[in-house]
């Protein structure tokens, strides 16, 4: 039902465009379309209105094939230089076309009846928030960018061909219109179930904390002023959601066993895991790109070797007790079988990788959908036997976003949950104070671990062993939020993309391993460097720089269109 909504709402925004030029014809308006004053008498107008900008929302991506921690299928153009400005952009175009009609309705919003006012509210509340969104999407790619708060005519020439504004005026905007949006919305207990998926109050924090975040330690790193406002603004708006009792993490080990985690990126309304198991049990995610079996499928990057994990990724996992694999006391099992690394693993790595033996689904069996209680069953995929080129490029295998049924599919995209506000409290924490208690790490970090039966990250833990918390608590959020398109903006607000996109891309180890004995593996098709591990993309071939990478170029057409839009550091 939803999904019809969404599509009536767009078909409405067409009638209104078309008829848009009929508002001077002395209130005569055709009986056969629907005209402004007609579409907006009613709340549930503003609601359908308001209900086109959810597909604004991200999708499935594989943007982490922009960073470090997978190989995408080609080359990664953001670190080999080979990314060039274009004449177009999707995110300045999407961004900017979504803002004129959110700015659009938010006017209709001022001009409504009076009797409407108060039943309108969330609609506006929902539309601050998709504006706020879409100029975090354009301030985190482009910096500063034209603040456009209105619907433009060809008379507002200052609008239009003005200058960008400055970052700080951006992100004063983003704030604001959160803030605006948050009082207004309910909490997620209070929506109904017709409209479950709609911005909550929780979402609306949630985004202020991901925003705050990433904007506090753009300017710590980056050596700008005001990162503390941000980061308490973050730590703030983290704790508004946990304290809010709203949301809890997916946690269904009593029925689903160890596995239960990589479930919950699998949820349908149909049986999608042995327990059952479907969305309506699943309180983690906040906001969600929504899809069902009948209305919406969803795509699925199954069956292929895109999103392969590199060895970064897999060297980041840490032992079962906690240790970084390269430290003396870890019971790390090295190299030499093929499972080898597999073993005394933190759990997380079992959960989102295929070992190099195991079962994973196959598509080729559409119409197969299995009942869990024969985990050896022949017909229920195959066995993982690492083919390099089509299975895996690197030798690792990502099951992460897979799910075991055939399609229809109808899972949904988690875009913030619960898992993340916790990730962003420990680490807004620790940036903005130099350090976090034990208690703040039990509230966050920890309860991330307790769901996979892993040690608690403590302080005394972290001097006893020589490690650095700061390191710690970004490890923790990269192996959670892999494969979900947070890396790269992560290296970028960090400001260590320098460092970490100029060293080369490897896979599994493969000199003096079973790899390299077994026979299975004698074509690989890649160079081995020194430490015996293959290389898919050299350092040499691997080049950001950091006078130029950390901001994209502003599409040339836009530039080309107004002059007095100054072009990013080095893309002149």
């Amino acid at each position: 039902m939803k999904t019809h909504k969404y599509i009536l709402a767009g078909c409405c925004l067409l009638l209104l465009g078309a008829t848009a030029s009929c508002e001077k014809d002395l209130d005569l308006y055709s009986q056969d379309v629907i005209s402004e004053p007609v579409y907006f008498a009613s709340a549930e107008d503003f609601k359908r209105y308001a209900n086109q900008f959810y597909y604004g929302l991200p999708t499935f991506n594989a943007d982490d094939d922009m960073s470090d921690i997978t190989k995408p299928t080609g080359f990664n153009n953001v670190s080999n230089s080979s990314y060039i400005a274009g004449t177009t952009d999707g995110t300045w175009d999407g961004a900017y076309s979504a803002i004129r009609y959110i700015n659009y309705g938010l006017e209709r919003c001022v001009t409504a009846p009076d009797e409407l006012k108060n039943d309108i509210k969330v609609y506006e509340a929902e539309m601050k928030f998709f504006r706020a969104y879409q100029y975090f999407n354009l301030l985190k790619r482009f910096g500063g960018v034209p603040l456009i708060e209105k619907t433009l005519t060809l008379e507002d020439k200052d609008l239009l061909y003005g200058p960008r504004d400055s970052r700080e005026t951006i992100a004063a905007f983003i704030k604001k219109n959160l803030d605006e949006a948050i009082p207004e919305l309910p909490l997620e207990s209070a929506i109904s179930a017709d409209d479950k998926g709609r911005i909550s109050k929780g979402a609306a924090e949630a985004m202020k904390a991901r925003f705050s975040l990433f904007e506090g330690t753009w300017r710590k790193y980056h050596g700008l002023q005001g990162a503390d406002a941000f980061l308490d603004d973050a730590i703030s708006a983290a704790k508004n959601v946990i304290n809010s009792n709203e949301y809890e993490l997916w946690d269904h080990r009593a029925e689903l066993g160890d596995w239960s985690y990589k479930y919950f990126f699998t949820l349908s309304k149909i049986k999608s895991n042995p327990a059952g198991l479907t969305k309506a049990d699943n309180k983690e995610t906040i906001l969600a790109q929504r899809y069902d079996e009948d209305l919406r499928e969803s795509p699925r990057y199954e069956h292929s070797g895109t999103l392969c994990p590199t060895k970064k990724l897999a060297d980041m996992y840490l032992d079962k007790n906690g240790l970084p694999i390269t430290h003396p006391n870890s019971v790390f099992k090295g190299y030499q079988k093929i499972t080898s690394e597999y073993e005394d693993r933190d759990p997380r790595m079992d959960i989102f990788f295929v070992k190099p033996g195991e079962r994973f689904w196959l598509f080729s069996q559409p119409m197969y959908n299995p009942d869990w209680s024969n985990p050896d069953d022949p017909n229920r995929g195959i066995v993982y036997n690492v083919d390099f080129g089509f299975w895996t490029q690197t030798g690792y295998r990502n099951v992460k976003l897979e799910a075991e049924v055939s399609f229809p599919l109808g899972c949904d995209w988690p875009i913030i949950r619960y898992t993340e506000v916790l990730l962003i409290y420990a680490e807004a924490l620790f940036e903005k104070n130099g350090n976090i208690s034990d208690s703040d790490l039990d509230i966050s970090i920890n309860k991330l671990r307790d769901r996979v039966g892993m040690p608690h990250l403590t302080n005394t833990f972290v001097t006893a062993n020589g490690l650095n918390m700061k390191e710690e608590i970004r490890r923790e959020r990269t192996i959670e939020l892999s494969l979900e398109g947070y890396r790269l903006d992560d290296l970028r607000r960090w400001k260590t993309a320098e460092v970490e996109l100029n060293q080369p891309l490897r896979g599994i180890k493969y000199k003096g391993t079973e790899y390299e004995t077994d026979g299975r593996w004698d074509n690989i098709g890649y160079e081995v460097d020194e430490e015996g591990v293959i290389v898919l993309e050299k350092a040499s071939d691997r080049k950001f720089d950091p006078n130029k990478h950390y901001l994209f170029p502003l599409p040339t057409r836009q530039i080309l269109l107004n002059p007095q839009l100054e072009q990013n550091p080095g893309w002149k």
